[in-house]
């Protein structure tokens, strides 16, 4: 069975720091203690990283020299109350995002997407240090739509504390063997790539994965198969976690690298679904049968007619509900054909 499943957190994650002390959801709260009434203390800033599902991406308010994708905000340019809404909103107006689908996870490590309507104990113990950032996830198509950067840029600074880097190490395959990575980094083995464990974008499922190294290797329209290793006998699941905070996980050996596959899907002519949809909103299936799962933001293709479903859905086979829905079938990036719900997608 595959061995990416849910592990714990790291200890830097967890204990004093952990979601408890976050925030609130009557927006009381003490903030950290130990200074005097009245004594100067240094600010306290949130510090956070911006990814899309392909990856983390350079912030325009970068602070040091040494890692562009990490930023700070004061707690006081948020627009009372501070929700994570207000937030959101704050900090998608300075990273030139229209904000629509963005969404926020309270750490790098989280698996679990913050609540719009969540106050926040600022300050508090959310983002309260460079090395555990919140991360804001928006959809691809915001970062095409990206406003320039400013011309105005912060001093920077290094880092002198940047957090850890660790590999995820893979070989590339097609359907007639290796392909030279363009993450290649030993000239006597140019099909060996790796990725930052840091570029991959919350909540780091295989899924996720999978579109980070899509991204770094330009491969595009092609079915994607993930394996625990070369061998092939492992199978990875979209919805299997990475625990990239444990000491080990798969692929963090280089000797013992994933093998990413990629084959053709069928071939764009003889093929309706042509026209692109965007999703508004995330959906996880769970008891819906036949339909996909996909994040706010993702894109996925239809041949653009609205059809009619009606369904009974439950669980363990017991009956629960039914519906009737106004539905598009759709093709999504690694080849799945399943029906979305047409209300939750715009066309491109």
């Amino acid at each position: 069975m595959p061995s990416f499943k849910s592990e714990p957190q790291s200890p830097s994650i967890t204990g004093p720091n952990s979601s408890s002390n976050l925030y609130s959801l009557d927006g009381q709260g003490e903030g950290p203690s130990g200074g005097q009434q009245g004594e100067a203390t240094s600010p306290c800033y949130l510090y956070y990283r911006l990814y899309n599902k392909g990856g983390a991406i350079e912030s325009y308010n970068s602070i040091y020299s040494n890692d562009p994708f990490t930023s700070r905000i004061l707690p006081k340019s948020l627009t009372p109350p501070q929700t994570v809404l207000s937030l959101k909103k704050h900090l998608c107006k300075i990273e030139g995002f229209s904000g629509s689908s963005a969404i926020l996870f309270e750490s790098l490590s989280s698996d679990a997407v913050l609540k719009d309507i969540t106050h926040l104990k600022l300050p508090g113990r959310l983002g309260v240090s460079p090395g555990v950032p919140m991360a804001l996830l928006v959809g691809v198509a915001e970062e095409v739509k990206r406003q320039a950067r400013p011309q105005a840029v912060n001093e920077l600074i290094e880092n002198p504390d940047p957090l850890v880097t660790r590999y995820i190490y893979y070989r590339l395959y097609d359907e007639e063997g290796e392909v030279i990575s363009k993450t290649a980094f030993d000239e006597s083995d140019t099909f060996l790539g790796r990725i930052d464990t840091l570029s991959v974008a919350p909540p780091r499922t295989v899924d996720f994965i999978k579109s980070r190294i899509m991204k770094v290797e330009g491969v595009v329209d092609q079915k994607i198969q993930l394996f625990e290793n070369t061998d092939g006998k492992v199978l990875m699941s979209d919805t299997d976690c990475a625990p990239f905070f444990a000491e080990t996980f798969p692929g963090c050996i280089e000797d013992n690298p994933l093998a990413f596959v990629y084959v053709s899907k069928i071939p764009s002519s003889t093929s309706t679904m042509t026209k692109a949809i965007q999703a508004k909103y995330e959906f996880t299936p769970n008891s819906y049968f036949g339909w996909h799962g996909y994040c706010a933001g993702d894109i996925l293709h239809t041949d653009g007619v609205k059809v009619t479903l009606h369904q009974r859905y439950g669980l363990n086979g017991k009956l629960k509900s039914s519906g009737t829905w106004a539905c598009y079938k759709a093709i999504n990036s690694v080849g799945n054909v399943a029906f979305v719900m047409a209300g939750n997608f715009t066309f491109c």
